[in-house]
C-alpha cells in the first residue's frame, strides 16, 4: 500500500469522526431550539404579553369548573388551591343573599343540595385541607351595601357547604365585595357573571403559610377568575357557624 493510500484512509477516518460530531451538535441545537419554541408557545397560551394569565379549567361535572392556582405569601411560602365555580348559567340572584338561580329560574333548597352541591362537588371538596366560601356582588348599587351583600353571601355559602360536608374541614369566608372594573367594550346588560357561586379548596400549603396572602397572589392577574383588583374588597375571616 502506498503512503498516499494510507494518508487518504487516515483523512477519511478523521473526516467521518468530524461529520459525526458536527451532526450530533446540529441535532442537539435543533432539539434545544424546538424545546424553547414549544415552551414559549405553552407560555403564550397561559399568559398574554402583559403577563395576565388565563387559567385552564377542569370539570367535575357538567355544571362545575375547577381552576387550579397557586401563590405565595409575603414570606415566599407557597399554597395551592382549586377554585370551584359553577358555570355561567348558575349564580346568585341579583339583590339576594339567600338564593341561587339557574338562568332565570330560582333554585329551591333541595335543588341547591342536589344540583349545586352535587356528589362530584362534595367528593372534590371533601378531600381539601381547608375550604374558603366566597361572597361577591355585581357592579350595581352602592359599594358599601354591596360589600355587605358579599359578606352575607360568603356566610351563606359556608353554611351550605358545611351542611353538605359537615364541619370536620376548616372553613374560612372571603368577601370580595362589589365588582368595580366595568368594561364598556365587553359587557352587556347581564352582570350575573360578576356574582358566581364559588368555593375554594386549599390543596397544599407550606408550613406557616399565610393562606389569604397566598390566595390573593394566586388570584391576581387572571383573566377568567375574580382577580382582587376587579373587586372592592378582600376580607378573609375564619368562619364561625
Amino acid at each position: 500500500m502506498s503512503e498516499y493510500q494510507e494518508d487518504s484512509r487516515a483523512r477519511d477516518g478523521s473526516g467521518s469522526t468530524f461529520d459525526w460530531i458536527l451532526g450530533a451538535l446540529i441535532l442537539l441545537f435543533t432539539t434545544g431550539v424546538f424545546a424553547s419554541v414549544a415552551w414559549d408557545a405553552y407560555l403564550a397560551n397561559d399568559k398574554d404579553k402583559t403577563g395576565v394569565r388565563r387559567i385552564i379549567a377542569k370539570r367535575w361535572n357538567d355544571r362545575t369548573l375547577v381552576f387550579p392556582i397557586e401563590g405565595t405569601d409575603r414570606q415566599g411560602r407557597r399554597a395551592v388551591f382549586d377554585v370551584v365555580v359553577l358555570t355561567k348559567n348558575y349564580g346568585w340572584v341579583r339583590g339576594s343573599t339567600t338564593e341561587l338561580a339557574k338562568d332565570d329560574r330560582r333554585l329551591s333548597a333541595d335543588e341547591i343540595q342536589d344540583e349545586v352541591l352535587a356528589p362530584q362537588l362534595r367528593q372534590g371538596l371533601g378531600s381539601a385541607l381547608g375550604l374558603i366560601a366566597v361572597g361577591l356582588a355585581s357592579q350595581e348599587g352602592d359599594v358599601a351595601r354591596e360589600e355587605q351583600r358579599g359578606a352575607e353571601r360568603s356566610v351563606r355559602t359556608a353554611r351550605w357547604v358545611q351542611s353538605a360536608l359537615g364541619d370536620r374541614i376548616p372553613m374560612w369566608t372571603l368577601n370580595l365585595g362589589r365588582y368595580v372594573d366595568p368594561c364598556a367594550d365587553c359587557e352587556d346588560t347581564d352582570t350575573s357573571w360578576q356574582r358566581p357561586f364559588i368555593v375554594i379548596a386549599v390543596r397544599q400549603a407550606d408550613e406557616g403559610a399565610h393562606i389569604s396572602e397566598a390566595l390573593a397572589d394566586a388570584m391576581s392577574g387572571t383573566t377568567n377568575l375574580p382577580a382582587p383588583s376587579r373587586y372592592s374588597a378582600f376580607a378573609f375571616a375564619k368562619f364561625k357557624r
